[in-house]
């Protein structure tokens, strides 16, 4: 009996090591992004993004999505759970000096990129049954003047009292854009102390497209108090788009966590740093190598998640100096 005593009191340890349990149907799920290298007090770069998602509740899969869904392959994933959604958004990137009326060769261009989309996600088991998250997002879009980024930009310095920027007429040319991204997954539960938690979700993934053609493995960690059942906070470039509503059956609760993560991204293609595709544009020599850390907190009360994630990230291209840094605001409401 005493072996048996032995087991029952490992099982609960070994399924945490393991990872965790598959979660529950979800309901729908309404996400706003907000990113501004303001909170670090310089414009330059990657300067602005905003980006909306809306996700319906679990098995609702139109348009053919659920034939779609049906049909992937398994990859040693079990898929139990469907989730089809929506994006809008735009980026906005500077040089280093906006004042400028001319050309700077050596900084990046100035840019734009206007974008909607469809979002295929599945959650199932994945290896050693731990829950795992499949990700399916197609963009497309426009690059160059129609994304409106020289007038958002304007507008939003006007409204501040901001100096103007001076230099968009050397912005990229106009230019259909188009970036497909896959992402897996894992959540994996190191630590249950109740009532804190600890867990930790590694990725890897790529992406394809004009706009962006890179290769990237990550992960981090979270702890706090009613962990949300998810796969974490995402900003908006990532390969995936902030998913889980709530549970069904859940009610409400608050919970509060702390996060910190990295990531590292092999850059094939660029457009922002590259320039246009078919004709001929300013452009600098990017680095293949790009490195992201990310650390923030957030909070949840009932249907509501509200969050920040401070990102520092490396040189993207040669000339680039300095480390560009630039805060994520994110507003998550759970139905």
């Amino acid at each position: 009996m005493k072996w048996k005593c032995h087991i029952v009191l490992l099982l609960p340890i070994l399924s945490c090591l393991l990872g965790l349990a598959q979660s529950a149907s979800q309901g729908p799920v309404f996400t706003l992004i907000e990113e501004n290298d303001f909170v670090v007090d310089t414009d330059r770069h990657y300067t602005q993004g905003i980006k909306l998602a809306y996700l319906h509740a679990d098995g609702y899969l139109p348009f053919g999505s659920s034939n779609a869904f049906q049909r992937l392959p398994s990859f040693g994933f079990r898929g139990e759970h469907g989730k089809f959604g929506y994006v809008v958004g735009q980026n906005i990137y500077t040089p280093g000096d906006i004042s400028l009326t001319e050309l700077q060769p050596d900084d990046r261009p100035y840019a734009g990129w206007l974008y909607t989309g469809a979002v295929l996600q599945r959650r199932g088991a994945g290896f050693n049954g731990a829950a795992t998250l499949e990700s399916f997002e197609l963009q497309f879009g426009v690059i160059g003047p129609p994304s409106l980024g020289e007038d958002a930009q304007t507008w939003v310095h006007e409204v501040r009292g901001f100096e103007l920027p001076q230099g968009w007429q050397h912005q990229l040319h106009s230019e259909p854009g188009l970036r497909f991204s896959y992402l897996r997954a894992e959540r994996l539960r190191t630590l249950y102390l109740d009532p804190l938690q600890f867990d930790f979700v590694p990725h890897a993934g790529f992406s394809l497209g004009n706009v962006e053609t890179s290769v990237r493995l990550g992960g981090f960690v979270r702890l706090g108090f009613r962990l949300p059942d998810d796969y974490g906070t995402q900003t908006i470039d990532s390969l995936s788009t902030t998913a889980g509503g709530l549970p069904v059956s859940q009610a409400s609760s608050w919970g509060i966590y702390v996060f910190a993560g990295s990531e590292g991204r092999a850059v094939l293609r660029n457009a922002f740093l590259d320039g246009n595709l078919v004709k001929r544009s300013h452009h600098v020599s990017k680095e293949f190598f790009v490195g992201e850390f990310r650390a923030g907190f957030a909070i949840s009360w009932g249907h509501l998640e509200l969050g920040y994630t401070h990102v520092f990230r490396t040189p993207e291209f040669k000339a680039q100096t300095e480390q560009h840094e630039f805060g994520s605001v994110f507003l998550k409401l759970r139905f």
